[in-house]
């Protein structure tokens, strides 16, 4: 049975007897008094408009426009929620230079007292340029004064979809937005800035507009954009958001996510599909069609919840729903969907939102050695790496000093000495095995193999060189990265720790932090534990330490968090350690940050996101983290590997490389960007373990100069 029951019939519709309302009444916003009277402010325009095709449009628009097509705002109302009263004449007109072609799509939240109206405000013709379609504010106290408050989104910036939270949230007024194609959220100090945002707002917003991000597209019915539908409404498991979604063909859905109470921005769950979609002949047809567009919402004294939607734009719909039974198909959610943490996708430098597809070729020309075969294999006869080995960190050690010391730790007749006296490639490598070792749980260990420097295996240790045992990773010693220091090497690995109680009452729930090793031969290891600074504030993970020093500016902590070391009158240049991470919490997760430190061990001062992901317009997400140390290329400068993750809108994942160009000496580190540099293809890449269901990856956290080459182990 759907969740929602629609009403079978449209409970509004065009009015042929007022000529304002003659031609379409459709997307309402909803409010339901204490007295059960429910308001509703529609969209209405008068007969008479025209529908022309478009041979060329925007990509998140219809292939058609109108002309002669001017919104109004009227208001009905109704004792039973699905019989109304229109008033005879509008509420709210077009007139104002802000918004004298159009006044559409209006939200209805009280807060304070006040009963506010956001909507959208038209300074230029409908389906007109960007700059003409901006967010505007009424208010009344009884539905039948307002009072205009002028336009407060950003200036000459198409944005729309608004709607406020009904109570101010962590002292502030809240509001959820649209700039394509996702949904933001922006916050006020109080009801006085929501009016008139302070010189600058804006601007400063907009500059991070990826940070604000709340919910994006996940899936193909929600592909090309999402909105905001009423008003959230408070539950005891979170903010309730009815929000609407289009996809490629142009077909508008609804949806229903669930939001932290005191953190909008912490999406607790989001069902997969849509909650309703076009059924009916009126949903289906209408001026624009294949339309189910949400913006009111009530919950009545029984606990039914009540959506008021436009349905083709061209009239109103009515569905019920228990809240009880909506809250439930939430927590199902929850429970069941592994959810992506937040992801950052900012903008293009070259300003576009919506890039083209991910490109599957690279202009570089990447050559697989051993003719695509393994050079390592799991081993059946060692229970810890008896399924998978992935993730390897890789150092090649050639001077005579280094190479003695690590040759001479390890039990090596004299043909394996020999292989290896021109240098040694030392692995690092994950690795799981088939027994299910922790509550249902494999935990990852590393294991350690020599080889050649063209990687023909020369030795292997049959026993891990870090396993889960210590504290700090007893669930996990995952995706190490080796960089040498002079003669002490640097392990920064990914350690996963088990929080909650102890023995039967420890959950598998972990944390997942920047730990450290370092060693001079791998077989001896001191063992720092998790990293110090203010990297280890939110879950950390993708550490790699660059193997040399490099000036930078001489920043306090938490300053940069733009990620760009430009000049900034605060003094002298100063020489330090550089580790890019990957945190997935905080300020602009799942994309590559830096931190920097007096020493290579740390402790690590943030420097804010060093690369944010690239969004390709077939995936649903994409994020990235740095692959192996970076090659040292002279003057501050570094090649660099990094991997891009994506999630595509039917689920699959997809990992390739890709390679950037650092200068630190620069305003802006990144000064040249490879994507993709290696794709997977062919079934070793593209056909994972079938108990873990990871396929179509190419992964690194290695990388070594070899003559003119640079080798790239990977998984």
């Amino acid at each position: 049975m759907p969740l929602f029951q629609r009403t079978l019939a449209p409970i509004l519709g065009p009015r042929p007897d007022l000529a304002w309302a003659s031609g379409a009444v459709f997307n309402p916003g909803a409010h339901r008094d204490a007295d059960g009277t429910t308001h509703l402010l529609v969209r209405a325009i008068g007969a008479g408009y025209e529908k022309h095709a478009l041979a060329a449009h925007d990509v998140y628009e219809g292939a058609h426009t109108f002309t002669d097509y001017v919104s109004t705002i009227g208001h009905a109302t109704s004792r039973d929620g699905l019989a109304f009263t229109l008033d005879p004449e509008p509420v709210l007109v077009p007139g104002d230079t802000f918004d004298r072609f159009g006044v559409e799509d209006p939200r209805v939240t009280v807060l304070g007292g006040t009963v506010y109206v956001t909507y959208t405000a038209l300074a230029r013709p409908a389906f007109g340029d960007e700059e003409g379609v901006g967010i505007g504010l009424a208010s009344t106290t009884d539905f039948r004064r307002f009072e205009k408050h002028g336009l407060i989104g950003p200036p000459g910036v198409r944005d729309k979809d608004a709607v406020l939270f009904p109570r101010l949230i962590g002292g502030r007024v809240a509001m959820l937005h649209r700039v394509v194609p996702d949904i933001q959220i922006a916050y006020f100090a109080d009801e006085g800035e929501l009016r008139a945002p302070s010189a600058g707002y804006w601007e400063r917003y907009l500059h991070r507009l990826d940070a604000h991000v709340v919910l994006r597209p996940e899936h193909r019915w929600e592909g090309k954009k999402i909105g905001a539908g009423p008003p959230p409404i408070e539950t005891p498991d979170g903010w309730l958001l009815l929000y609407h979604g289009a996809d490629r063909d142009h077909v508008y859905r609804a949806g229903i996510a669930l939001l932290d109470l005191d953190d909008p921005q912490r999406v607790l769950a989001r069902c997969a599909g849509p909650v309703l979609e076009p059924e009916t002949p009126w949903e289906r047809a209408g001026d624009v069609p294949n339309v189910v567009f949400p913006q009111g919402l009530t919950l009545d004294d029984r606990g039914d919840l009540h959506v008021y939607y436009g349905a083709a734009d061209r009239a109103i719909g009515h569905a019920r729903a228990p809240l009880a039974d909506v809250l439930a198909a939430l927590r199902e959610a929850r429970r069941t969907t592994w959810r992506m943490p937040p992801v950052s996708m900012q903008a293009r430098r070259d300003g576009g939102l919506f890039p083209d597809p991910l490109p599957t070729a690279s202009p570089v020309t990447a050559e697989r050695l051993h003719g695509g075969h393994p050079v390592l294999s799991p081993v059946a006869s060692h229970p810890w790496e008896s399924r998978v080995v992935l993730n390897p960190a890789a150092v090649l050690v050639a001077d005579a000093p280094a190479l003695g010391r690590v040759l001479g730790a390890w039990p090596l007749d004299a043909a394996q000495r020999a292989a290896l006296a021109d240098g040694a490639v030392v692995m690092l490598y994950r690795a799981q095995g088939d027994a299910f070792d922790r509550d249902g749980y494999k935990a990852s260990s590393l294991g350690l193999a020599l080889f050649t420097p063209a990687l023909d295996l020369v030795y292997r240790h049959p026993v891990p060189v870090l396993a889960p045992e210590r504290p700090e990773h007893d669930l996990g010693v995952e995706d190490p990265r080796c960089t040498r220091v002079g003669d002490t090497f640097y392990l920064y690995y990914t350690g996963y720790q088990r929080i909650g109680g102890e023995g039967a009452d420890a959950g598998l729930e972990g944390r997942v932090q920047i730990c450290l090793a370092t060693t001079e031969d791998f077989r001896e290891w001191t063992l720092h534990g998790p990293v110090g600074g203010d990297v280890a504030a939110v879950p950390n993970k993708n550490a790699v330490l660059l193997p040399e020093p490099v000036d930078v500016e001489d920043e306090a902590p938490g300053v940069g968090g733009d990620g760009a070391v430009a000049a900034q009158g605060r003094g002298a240049r100063v020489r330090r350690w550089v580790l890019l991470h990957r945190p997935l919490g905080g300020d602009t997760p799942m994309a590559m940050h830096w931190a920097t430190s007096e020493s290579p061990a740390g402790p690590w001062t943030s420097r804010g996101p060093l690369l944010v992901s690239r969004r390709y317009g077939d995936q649903a997400l994409s994020w990235l983290g740095a692959a192996g140390p970076p090659e040292p290329l002279g003057g501050g400068r570094f090649a660099a590997l990094y991997h891009q993750g994506h999630l595509s809108f039917d689920r699959r994942r997809l990992y390739n490389l890709s390679a950037m160009l650092l200068d630190f000496s620069a305003a802006s580190p990144v000064r040249a960007q490879i994507e993709p540099v290696l794709m997977p293809t062919g079934a070793l890449e593209t056909e994972g373990d079938p108990l873990l269901g990871v396929d179509n990856v190419v992964f690194s956290c290695a990388n070594y100069r070899l003559g003119a080459d640079w080798i790239v182990p990977y998984a």
